[in-house]
């Protein structure tokens, strides 16, 4: 926990903060001094007097050194204007921007189609028939296999309830929810 302060820490914070406002405003009176001065001067000089490039040359790398506070307005929305027309690459938004839709008007708003498939899509859009002939077009036949598994009788009975009607063309048929039961014997 910092100390609590006194009329000194006090004295000296303040007199901290009069001194960083009035270097501040030296600051900006000579900037101003300095941009008062280059705006009767001719572009030409201005770029000589600062060591600029051309802003009918610039590149990307170069237009930094306009964002100098020194570099008149006009200058400085001369080369980025020369900038954007020689490389119109800059000006075109990258799609990463979160804040470039209107979101005061979402209710009105159109929402983006979706484009993910999922499984039962992709299935229904499937063919219906094989991608590749089969070479014997005579059906197999299961062969019965030896070792019959042993059936639970409740199971079976609760299977054997179910009526299935027969449908003529029962079509793709689409993948369905299984859902777990647990049935346990009676110990009484």
């Amino acid at each position: 926990m910092p100390p609590p302060e006194n009329f000194w820490s006090r004295r000296r914070r303040a007199v901290a903060d009069a001194e960083r406002r009035e270097e501040t405003a030296r600051d900006e009176l000579d900037a101003a001094r300095t941009r008062e001065a280059l705006e009767t001067r001719e572009d030409a000089e201005i770029l000589e007097l600062l060591g600029l490039p051309d802003p009918s040359t610039l590149t990307p790398r170069d237009a930094a050194a306009f964002m100098a506070r020194q570099v008149p307005a006009r200058l400085r929305r001369r080369a980025m204007r020369a900038l954007f027309q020689r490389h119109p690459e800059l000006s075109v938004p990258d799609g990463l921007v979160d804040y470039d839709e209107d979101y005061t008007a979402a209710g009105q708003a159109q929402r983006p189609a979706k484009t993910i498939w999922t499984a039962t899509e992709r299935l229904r859009e499937a063919p219906s028939e094989p991608l590749s002939p089969d070479p014997d077009p005579t059906p197999a036949v299961a062969e019965p296999l030896e070792d019959t598994p042993v059936v639970d009788p409740v199971l079976a009975e609760a299977e054997s309830d179910v009526e299935v009607e027969p449908e003529d063309d029962p079509g793709p048929i689409a993948p369905t929810h299984r859902r777990m039961t647990f049935r346990f014997k009676d110990e009484t």
